[in-house]
């Protein structure tokens, strides 16, 4: 590098840049086309120059992912020597320069974690996710390095932030499992090393948010973490969690544990999981099942009653009786057998208790059939709709008309309702007719998770619990149960790889 040019750097002198470039054109391409080179965005990022350094990524965009000899790029030096004002202006301007990578693997984003500044990790998490996935030559991830250097707070951000996000692997499991369950090149789960440093509040933190944890996986040694907790069995540190501003708002945020925002985060997951032409197939199908059992309050099987049956009797007038007409003695027999079938036919399906105008003709015992039916199938379509256009801008607008056909159909069927009593029945789902569908969900997917679950998991995480003096695994821990129902659902809809 030019002598002149370094000093322009060194001082943040951008009209001794400029004049430089006047003099030599290709002064800055020169420094681009060697492979590893401290260009002049490294010295000015390890001085903290922030206008020489944007004046430079302008100019030159390439120098921000240029390695110097040493391994780093621009945004490494700034993280390294703490100018965030900097970082974040690189951040803003570019964010990729997040997951360059230098010696060793280890990107922009690692350093951050290292030094524990969790100001930087949640910025650099909202501006680029997925440098969550980068992995060190040694295949450690953000979360095994944070445990590794002991930065306990970094790491109950990173969880936090994991249970939390909306990214999926083509399941909605597939991320979440990948990510807590990553080994490095040594075997070393989050657990082993949590483990083997006696960090007692990472290993608490795993256990409680963590489902899909392998509790018995083995390190290269052929240990598992139960054995290096039982091997130690110290107690770890606290972490003091008073926090004041926005920023670290944020951060006591992601540290909190996750119960039931897991609902719209597995929700979520699940829809992104998704295509567009399997959400629009799913839409058209709802569409047409909703209307389908719409019209069927409207119109029920075998019509309404069009008069009251005490006014029927009252105009009704005598009508004089036909003049027997002669027939063989087989037509009178099979029409005498027709007419019996016909009237028990009417009495079993329809019934004549409640002939009230408006009313159906069903008797009561039918009626609780095709209520039943109807019911369950509107609700579980209306729910899975109300599910498919949550993502758009405009779903408020979306909803209310769907929200009021709801209400419309309670109406309807309070309207025709055979009896008060069931009419009464009707008029209360009017108003709780919200409830019933996510109960049903609820009761039919817990089962599933219950079965995925084995005995024996639970059985070596009560151990572990045990080890570490916690409250052992059971019906009354209420976080582990949340989640576990939480997880339960959203397996059997979606299940994971």
């Amino acid at each position: 590098m030019d002598p002149r040019l370094r000093e322009a750097a060194e001082t943040g002198n951008i009209d001794a840049l400029h004049v430089l470039i006047g003099d030599d054109p290709d002064i800055l391409e020169r420094i681009d086309q060697i492979p590893f080179v401290q260009t002049p965005l490294h010295v000015a990022a390890n001085q903290g120059h922030i206008r020489f350094a944007m004046e430079l990524m302008h100019l030159k965009p390439s120098f921000a992912k240029k390695l110097n000899p040493q391994g780093f790029s621009p945004m490494h030096l700034a993280v390294i020597t703490e100018q965030n004002e900097l970082v974040l202006r690189l951040l803003k301007a570019n964010k990729d320069l997040v997951c360059v990578k230098g010696w060793g693997g280890l990107t922009p984003f690692h350093y951050v974690v290292t030094t524990g500044n969790c100001r930087l990790l949640v910025r650099f998490l909202e501006a680029s996710p997925e440098c969550i996935e980068d992995v060190t030559v040694r295949d450690e991830t953000a979360f095994h390095l944070a445990l590794k250097e002991d930065k306990i707070e970094a790491f109950n951000i990173l969880i936090g932030w994991l249970q939390r996000t909306r990214r999926t692997h083509g399941s909605v499991f597939s991320f979440e499992k990948k990510m807590a369950n990553w080994e490095d090149d040594e075997g070393n789960t989050l657990l082993h090393i949590a483990a083997k440093k006696d960090q007692r509040d990472a290993l608490e933190l795993l256990l409680d948010s963590q489902l899909w944890l392998h509790v018995k996986a083995e390190d290269s040694d052929g240990w598992t973490a139960l054995q290096y907790i039982k091997r130690t069995n110290r107690r770890g540190v606290n972490i003091n969690r008073n926090k004041s501003d926005e920023v670290e708002t944020k951060i006591k945020q992601l540290k909190d544990k996750v119960t039931f925002e897991r609902i719209r985060v597995l929700g979520d997951r699940t829809r992104l999981s998704m295509s567009v032409d399997m959400i629009n197939t799913m839409l058209v199908i709802m569409a047409l099942v909703i209307t389908a059992i719409y019209t069927s309050s409207l119109s029920p099987p075998g019509g309404v009653w069009q008069d009251n049956k005490d006014d029927k009797n009252a105009t009704a007038a005598p009508t004089p009786a036909p003049a027997p007409t002669p027939r063989l003695k087989f037509a009178q027999t099979y029409h005498l057998s027709n007419n019996i079938l016909v009237n028990t036919s009417k009495i079993l399906i329809f019934g004549d208790k409640s002939e009230r105008a408006g009313t159906t003709v069903m008797n009561k015992q039918i009626y609780v059939v095709f209520w039943f039916l109807n019911l369950a199938t509107f609700g579980f379509t209306d729910l899975v709709t109300v599910f498919l256009l949550s993502s758009f801008h405009l779903f408020l607008f979306l909803a209310i008309p769907l929200y009021m056909l709801v209400i419309s159909y309670f109406c309807s069927m309070t309207i025709l309702a055979p009896s008060i009593s069931w009419a009464y029945v009707n008029l209360c789902f009017m108003v709780l007719f919200g409830f019933f569908p996510f109960l049903l969900f609820f009761s039919l997917l817990i089962l599933s998770k219950s079965i995925r679950q084995t005995k024996a998991d639970i059985s070596y995480r009560n151990q572990m619990r045990e080890a570490l003096g916690m409250k052992l695994l059971g019906p009354g821990t209420l976080m582990f149960c949340s989640q576990y129902i939480l997880d339960g659902i959203f397996g059997l809809w979606m299940p994971s790889d």
